[in-house]
């Protein structure tokens, strides 16, 4: 036997072992991250070419926003991010062709913008001096003075024809300059300013331009393109990887699960044949168990209900006093109010008398005037009002005297019914009202003041029957524990540490330790003989572990004992 559960053991393993990883590798095959992951490749790939474009569009182009281009590769970069730190991340660790590929894209894209913001400054400078040369060079050349100075001329015109060569896109064909002769004084009040804003401008188009040329072809000449296209093409390798190790280690996994069936199946056979004689032997055991428990569970169940029904037996007398008195103010209301009733009603009939005569029109005017005068002024002297308004007070007070009978009947039958399994979502104030209402003759009898520090309390599932029993037995002990000694009894309720925590206080003379240690006893029990069955905090122990709860108990001789118990709220 022992061999079968080593083999058994190690098939177990290694199932599990083979399942983590195939669930591993399933989640790598995410279809759905897949296609987000090429999706993100194939953003990069349409940014890297709207970047080339608007750097092609941007190139001497004075109507051109270069913020737009600055914004592209912004989104590129953000974009890239991703890509590398959220979607590619694991497969990066896992690929090293990827890793490369990606570690290559990230520095040509590193050495792009640092050329891309260099280029832009250049770009952007050699476009103002553009813009200055178009705004001064048409009152140059249009000046007669200028044209006299024929080398200068040339040079202008030269220089344009360049330019204009250069704001085409097709860069300049030879060199940009202008002639070193120095204009007349003549020349130069004729033209103003313009002709030094024109050699400044030319002069700095001719030293920019080389640098912002070789930028160009710098930034044109990085392959990203060509990168991104390689990163796509080892993601769907990888993919692709991935599917083989995927469908490879399903086979094994179904390999296994064969394997493992027909194992079970020898073993459910060797099983079989040794244990075949013991069935009828186990069955006619567990049927004599079976049988013994249910025995001893209802004989436990009539236990509790006897104990239960052996408090209610002594706490009838206390309750039917209870009944009494609400009861008795009841009866005296119901008669001042049969008295009360019987005034009104023979002012309502004389009233009703009165309206059949004015009805039947068979007495004069003055006789029914008179008549109504009478009956207002008995209406008066039987003050009617306050008659009716002392009759709506005698039925509140019955109606409360009656509620009163209502709460103390439904304790009774609360505590009384047999339906113990059955639990319920309640507020455990519910049963310590419920519990206090039924002790309601010991707590007189022994002259203990009742303290409620009610909390707030979560409600619990339970069954409030039990606990019913539960609170009754602790708060009788309590109450009978203080006889002749007129203490109180406090109840406090809380939640501590996820669980209800219900104190019972009272100022009893106490127990000693060895008392304490015997109190959950079976049948123990310090009162006279005659005077108790012991089985009560044997009980309420009982109930306590039903509910999955602990009791504490701490006292001392002559100063009290606190009962304290603890419910789970979940």
């Amino acid at each position: 036997m022992r061999k079968y559960i080593i083999i058994l053991l190690g098939l177990g393993l290694i199932g599990i072992g083979l399942t983590v990883y195939f669930l591993t590798q399933e989640k790598k095959l995410d279809q759905t991250v897949y296609l987000q992951t090429t999706e993100s490749i194939r953003n990069l790939q349409t940014l890297d070419k709207n970047l080339r474009l608007l750097l092609n569009q941007s190139r001497f182009n004075s109507q051109f926003d270069h913020h737009r281009l600055r914004d592209v590769n912004l989104e590129l970069s953000a974009e890239f991010d991703n890509l590398r730190f959220e979607a590619l991340f694991e497969e990066i660790e896992s690929s090293q062709q990827l890793s490369e590929t990606v570690t290559a894209f990230e520095r040509a894209f590193t050495n792009r913008n640092e050329l891309l913001e260099q280029y832009i400054s250049a770009n952007t400078q050699i476009i103002k001096n553009l813009l200055r040369v178009n705004t001064t060079a048409p009152v140059l050349m249009s000046n007669a003075e200028l044209k006299e100075q024929s080398d200068l001329y040339d040079s202008i015109i030269n220089a344009q024809s360049q330019l204009f060569s250069l704001t085409l896109g097709s860069g300049m064909i030879g060199e940009l300059s202008l002639t070193e002769e120095n204009p007349t004084q003549e020349l130069l009040l004729a033209t103003g300013r313009s002709l030094q804003r024109y050699r400044a401008a030319v002069l700095g188009i001719a030293e920019l331009y080389p640098m912002a040329d070789a930028q160009y072809q710098q930034l044109t000449s990085i392959e990203t393109g060509d990168l991104l296209n390689q990163i796509e093409s080892d993601y769907a390798a990888y993919h692709n990887d991935a599917i083989k190790s995927s469908n490879l280690l399903r086979n094994a996994l179904v390999a296994y699960a064969l394997l493992s069936l027909l194992v079970l199946v020898f073993f459910a056979y060797k099983i079989w044949r040794n244990y075949e004689s013991l069935e009828h032997q186990v069955a006619e055991r567990t049927e004599e168990i079976k049988k013994a428990y249910e025995e001893l569970r209802e004989s436990q169940q009539q236990l509790i209900q006897s104990e239960k029904m052996a408090s209610l037996g002594q706490m009838v007398a206390g309750v039917a006093h209870e009944i009494n008195t609400p009861l008795g103010y009841v009866t005296s209301n119901a008669g001042s109010l049969k008295l009360n009733l019987s005034e009104l009603n023979t002012l309502l009939n004389k009233l009703h008398d009165l309206a059949n005569d004015y009805t039947a029109q068979d007495q004069s005017a003055e006789t029914i005037a008179a008549k109504l005068e009478e009956l207002i002024e008995e209406e008066r002297e039987l003050e009617a009002n306050e008659l009716i308004e002392e009759s709506q007070q005698l039925l509140n007070d019955g109606m409360f005297g009656l509620s009163e009978i209502s709460k103390l009947v439904q304790s009774l039958k609360n505590f009384a019914r047999l339906d113990r399994q059955s639990t319920e979502n309640i507020d455990i104030h519910d049963c310590l009202d419920s519990s206090l209402t039924i002790a309601s003759n010991p707590i007189k009898e022994n002259d203990v003041t009742v303290v409620r520090e009610f909390g707030t309390l979560p409600t619990i599932e339970c069954a409030p029957s039990k606990l019913n029993q539960l609170f009754l037995n602790i708060i009788t002990n309590a109450c009978q524990a203080m006889h002749e000694r007129q203490g109180s009894l406090t109840v406090r309720t809380e939640v501590e540490n996820q669980e209800i925590r219900i104190d019972f206080i009272d100022q009893g003379g106490g127990m000693d330790e060895a008392t304490q240690q015997k109190m959950f006893d079976p049948f123990f029990t310090t009162k006279d003989i005659g005077e108790g069955t012991g089985m009560g905090m044997s009980i309420a122990y009982k109930i306590i572990e039903e509910h999955n709860g602990r009791i504490e108990v701490s006292s001392q001789l002559n100063q009290g004992t606190t009962v304290s118990v603890f419910l789970p709220t979940t």
